[in-house]
C-alpha cells in the first residue's frame, strides 16, 4: 500500500545532532556542454568544458548549505587536482579527515546533454585508495551520520569500506546510497552493508539493478531480504519526487516534488541524499527530511552546470512557494 502526502508545510529544522561523515570520494570534474552525444565512431564540437572539485563535492556542499559540521572520509592526494579540491572544500567549510597521499585525485568527465541528460566516465585516483587504518582513526561520537556511496564499492580497495562501515557503532546513522555504477558491485558488498545500512536511498534504475542482482545471486532474494526490518528505504522517482517507507511493515510513502525546470541533472541524486542526511541530524523524521531533500533537487536541477549549493533558506522559499519559479 502507498499513501500520498498533500503539499508538506514547513517544518522548521533544529540544531544538528552530530556530524556529517562522507566515504563518498572527489575528484576532478570536467563538465562538457554539448547539443547531443555522437554516434560512436563519430566526433561532435562541445560549447564548454569546466574543471571544478566533483565526486562527492556536491553532496558535501549541499550538507555544509545547511549548517552542519561536515567531513570528507576519502583520500585526497598531493597533486594539481587535489590541491584545487582541498581549496573548494576550505571555501565550503568542509573538513578533511583522512591522511594525503602521494599522487593525485581522478578524473570524472561529465557530457552534459541540452536536454539535461549527462553521462560520466571516470579515472582513478588515490580517492580510490582508502586505508583501514585511516578509517578507523577517525573518532566517531554519538549521533553522528556516516554516509556510504555505491560509487566506490566498484573498486578493487572497495573491501576496506565495506569492513569499515560495517561494523559502524550502533549509535552511528549510516546512509547507503546505491549509485548509478550499482552494476559494477559484487553483490557480496550489497550482503555486508544493507545489513547495516538505517536507510538505503537509490533511484528507480538503481533500484531496479539492484533487484535484479540480488534475485540472480539468490533466486527469491529482494533488497527488504537482507535489510534489518526497522531500516528505511527511500527511492527518488525523478520529476515524481520520491517515496519513502520507514520500517519493511509500513506502508509506502509518495513524497511530491517541487516544480521547476530542466537544465542538467548533474548532481541531482547527490543534492537529494545531502539534504536528506542534512534534515535527519537537524532532527527530522524520514518524510520531513525527504520533503526537504525533494525542494533541494528541484533547486538543483535548474541551476545548470557547477552550481551553487541550495541553501536552507532557499530550500525552505521552495517549501513554502510549493515551487521553484
Amino acid at each position: 500500500m502507498s499513501a500520498q502526502l498533500p503539499p508538506a508545510p514547513l517544518t522548521p529544522v533544529g540544531p544538528a545532532l552530530g556530524r556529517f561523515i562522507t566515504t563518498e570520494s572527489v575528484v576532478l570534474a570536467v563538465n562538457v556542454q554539448l547539443s547531443k552525444l555522437p554516434e560512436r565512431g563519430a566526433a561532435t564540437t562541445a560549447y564548454s568544458a569546466i574543471s571544478s572539485a566533483g565526486g562527492g563535492f556536491t553532496l558535501l556542499s549541499v550538507v555544509a548549505a545547511q549548517g552542519i559540521d561536515t567531513n570528507l572520509a576519502a583520500p585526497l592526494g598531493t597533486g594539481p587536482n587535489s590541491s584545487l579540491a582541498r581549496r573548494q572544500l576550505a571555501a565550503a567549510r568542509i573538513n578533511t579527515l583522512t591522511d594525503v597521499f602521494v599522487g593525485d585525485i581522478g578524473v570524472a568527465m561529465v557530457f552534459v546533454e541540452d536536454d539535461g541528460n549527462n553521462t560520466t566516465v571516470r579515472t582513478p585516483g588515490v580517492e580510490s585508495e582508502p586505508t583501514l587504518a585511516g578509517l578507523e582513526a577517525i573518532e566517531l561520537h554519538p549521533g553522528d551520520l556516516v554516509h556510504i556511496s555505491g560509487t566506490d564499492l566498484a573498486t578493487p580497495q572497495s573491501d576496506v569500506v565495506v569492513e569499515w562501515g560495517s561494523r559502524l557503532p550502533d549509535d552511528v546513522t549510516m546512509v547507503l546510497a546505491i549509485s548509478p555504477a550499482v552494476q559494477e558491485v559484487s553483490t557480496d558488498v550489497w550482503a555486508q552493508l544493507l545489513p547495516r545500512a538505517d536507510v538505503v536511498t537509490m533511484n528507480i534504475r538503481e533500484a531496479a539493478y539492484l533487484s535484479r542482482f540480488l534475485d540472480q545471486s539468490s533466486p527469491g532474494t529482494g533488497i527488504r531480504h537482507i535489510m534489518r526490518p526497522e531500516a528505511a528505504v527511500v527511492r527518488r522517482l525523478g520529476v515524481m519526487g520520491c517515496e519513502v517507507q520507514a520500517t519493511r511493515d509500513a506502508d509506502m510513502v509518495n513524497i511530491p516534488s517541487y516544480q521547476s525546470y530542466r537544465v542538467d541533472t548533474t548532481g541531482v541524486g547527490d543534492t537529494h541524499v545531502a539534504a536528506m542526511c542534512a534534515g535527519l541530524l537537524q532532527g527530522l523524521d524520514l518524510v520531513g527530511a525527504c520533503q526537504r531533500a525533494n525542494a533541494a533537487a528541484a533547486l538543483m536541477v535548474a541551476r545548470g552546470s557547477t552550481p551553487q549549493a541550495p541553501t536552507a533558506a532557499e530550500i525552505d522559499g521552495v517549501i513554502q512557494r510549493g515551487t521553484v519559479l
